[in-house]
């Protein structure tokens, strides 16, 4: 047999058949393992959103402030204290200092034209301003996973209060909520809480409803949600549209809302830690109906100033910041005003509180005074 000619070994021409070849394969078990949208949902949760720049830019200005933004963390969830000091307070004295509660998926950022618009008051009232940023909200840890968990953020409030004692305590709808839960298990006692459009104090009858209307409101229309929480829905539908979204469309907001028990609610029979109640409302308010006030006035009227915001919903920090400043001093500083330009106090006999038609599923607005 004649022998064949055979090329001699060729090393490069090797190692690029070897290369081709596990490119080829690469390419293979990727399409095979690796889904497109999941590749593409990795790349745009990297690129900053619009609230996420500006609340970068507004970072940077508050820093320049003197405001202190502290990380704090309680197991695996990373939450933030944004710090602001009005007064060195000498060793040995106690600070006064006012702490603030946002609601769910609120972001710190929309209080500032409010402590903005009382910043005299507070300096000559207060040593320090302490606002806790919950992570996965629309504020400043609004890129970071949103804690499922009503018992994490309940550790964490009551956690704050221990560690910076309050001597006011100012909650907003969800943080109205877990301020007055926490007042109630308080071992230190503080002069005032401040609770506006909170939830929390809910008939056992009324619970299940207003849970079911907060996951509804995952599958409405964002016009739709966007008119239950504010007055004039027009002025907001632009600022609020992207941050609304993306907050509701975490898995996370139905997680939380069913980690909820029954003991976590505000047990009327336990009074609160407190020497003074103030309840502020917005009288359009249909997210957490104003008529709810009752809830507040049949168990807590004994001592609670109450006060009802004129032609204002659920968000007055936005809505009417100054009118919710001027009411917000009104109630700390106990000032005699029964009415001011754009709220009003109102009387807490309970027969002035009677429930309307309105629930907590209505879309329409709740109107508590003319």
């Amino acid at each position: 047999m004649s022998k064949q000619n055979v090329p001699p070994f060729d090393p490069q021409e090797f190692s690029k058949w070897l290369v081709e070849g596990l490119k080829e394969t690469l390419k293979y078990r990727l399409k095979q393992t690796l889904n497109k949208e999941k590749i593409l949902e990795l790349i745009q949760s990297k690129i900053p959103t619009r609230n996420q720049l500006l609340h970068h830019a507004l970072k940077q200005s508050l820093i320049k402030l003197d405001f202190k933004f502290e990380p704090l963390k309680l197991g695996d969830a990373q939450f933030q204290l944004i710090r602001k000091k009005y007064h060195e307070v000498p060793a040995g004295h106690t600070v006064r200092r006012l702490v603030l509660i946002p609601g769910f998926g609120d972001t710190p950022s929309s209080w500032i034209p409010t402590f903005g618009f009382a910043r005299r008051d507070l300096i000559k009232n207060f040593d320090e301003l302490l606002i806790l940023d919950f992570p996965g909200y629309s504020g400043f840890l609004s890129h970071h996973k949103m804690t499922p968990s009503m018992t994490v953020l309940l550790s964490v409030v009551k956690m704050v209060c221990e560690s910076n004692p309050p001597t006011a305590l100012i909650g907003h709808s969800l943080g109205g909520w877990l301020a007055a839960k926490v007042a109630q298990q308080l071992t230190r006692p503080i002069d005032q809480l401040v609770v506006i459009a909170p939830s929390g104090l809910t008939p056992e009858s009324e619970r299940q409803a207003f849970a079911d209307f907060i996951l509804n409101n995952q599958n409405v229309e964002l016009d739709e949600l966007i008119e239950k929480i504010v007055h004039e829905p027009k002025q907001y539908h632009y600022l609020m549209k992207e941050e609304f979204s993306r907050f509701y469309a975490q898995p996370e907001v139905r997680e939380f809302i069913e980690s909820v028990s029954q003991d976590q609610f505000v047990d009327p029979s336990h009074p609160f830690a407190c020497k003074k109640l103030s309840v502020i409302w917005g009288e359009r308010d249909s997210f957490v109906p104003a008529n709810w006030i009752r809830h507040w006035v049949e168990n807590y009227g004994a001592y609670t100033n109450a006060y009802v915001m004129k032609e204002t919903a659920h968000l007055p920090q936005l809505e009417s910041p100054k009118v919710l400043a001027d009411v917000v001093m009104n109630a700390l500083l106990d000032r005699p005003a029964p009415e001011g330009t754009g709220w009003k106090r109102v009387n807490t006999r309970v027969r002035d509180y009677q429930p309307s038609k309105n629930t907590a599923s209505d879309a329409g607005n709740t109107k508590l005074i003319s």
